[in-house]
């Protein structure tokens, strides 16, 4: 969980302890492979990582080295990171691992923020539920971003809370008009509706998108203890979860969700990761940003 004081700290702490350096390399040439182009200032050497372009190896340095090392360039600008955040009640569930959702979707957001710090960019960030989302304009500070992260955790989330509304958030998204920069939309397999659709293929046109989607643990798994619907606030009866037949339907029923969800990502192009726990969340989100580059945008 991303603590209370020094959420960046925090960050950094939850990299090396869930990473070793070759995985936290690969995490930052990844973040700094989505935007194109770069500056002419040089900055620093740094070890070579997939991804990288061959043009930027330094090979004297390499030569002394004995390991490739690749030229870093300051930019000639700062680049914009917004991330949208799906809150409300369905955040309140836990993934597969027993994490809470919402501490990793909070992970997920200070470790974009953190590389975002890193390269001197800006960051905002659009979040909120079916009681309203709400807005905070791109600034680059490491006090802003503190501010951003804190504000995302004391969202009043609880399972009396509002629903999730995923579509309120991306369509307050695209009336921000921001810069074109990275969106980083964190969700879980929230439905996107009509509106939402339109509103994230709008996004897609204006700015380099991927999703990082938070899995649920299912109410039949063995850690699930006292299962109940947040969604409801129905406890699921122990002859429903342990029916072999009932418990078939219902994986059928959110692997079809989960499914769908996929196919409107894949069907624009949107790269996507599945996060199912902390242990498994730097090596989800090197894969996503691998996808992204792949993906050609």
């Amino acid at each position: 969980m991303i603590g209370r004081p020094g959420r960046l700290a925090a960050v950094q702490a939850l990299l090396q302890l869930h990473s070793h350096r070759r995985a936290r390399l690969v995490l930052d040439g990844g973040y700094t492979s989505v935007f194109r182009g770069r500056g002419t200032d040089f900055e620093d050497l740094r070890e070579y990582v997939p991804g990288d372009s061959v043009s930027d190896i330094d090979w004297k340095a390499t030569a002394r080295a004995g390991k490739p090392l690749v030229r870093r360039y300051l930019p000639e600008h700062k680049n914009h990171l917004l991330l949208l955040v799906s809150t409300g009640r369905s955040m309140t569930a836990v993934a597969p691992d027993g994490s809470s959702k919402l501490e990793l979707a909070l992970d997920v957001a200070g470790i974009f923020a953190h590389l975002a710090v890193r390269h001197r960019d800006v960051v905002g960030a659009v979040f909120g539920d079916a009681g309203g989302p709400e807005a905070l304009a791109p600034r680059g500070s490491r006090g802003h971003v503190e501010h951003l992260l804190r504000r995302l955790s004391d969202s009043t989330i609880d399972p009396d809370g509002p629903e999730s509304d995923l579509p309120a958030v991306l369509d307050l998204a695209v009336r921000a008009r921001l810069p074109h920069g990275i969106v980083v939309l964190i969700t879980d397999d929230a439905e996107l509706g009509a509106g939402g659709g339109r509103s994230l293929t709008i996004l897609h046109a204006r700015h380099q998108i991927m999703v990082a989607r938070i899995a649920d643990m299912s109410p039949a798994a063995a850690a699930a203890r006292d299962p109940f619907d947040v969604e409801t606030g129905l406890r699921v009866p122990d002859e429903v979860r342990w029916h072999p037949k009932l418990v078939a339907e219902a994986a059928t029923v959110a692997t079809a969700r989960a499914q769908a969800i996929e196919r409107a990502l894949a069907a624009r192009g949107i790269a996507h990761g599945r996060v199912t726990g902390r242990d498994q969340l730097v090596e989800t989100l090197i894969g996503l940003l691998e996808r992204h580059r792949h993906a050609g945008r």
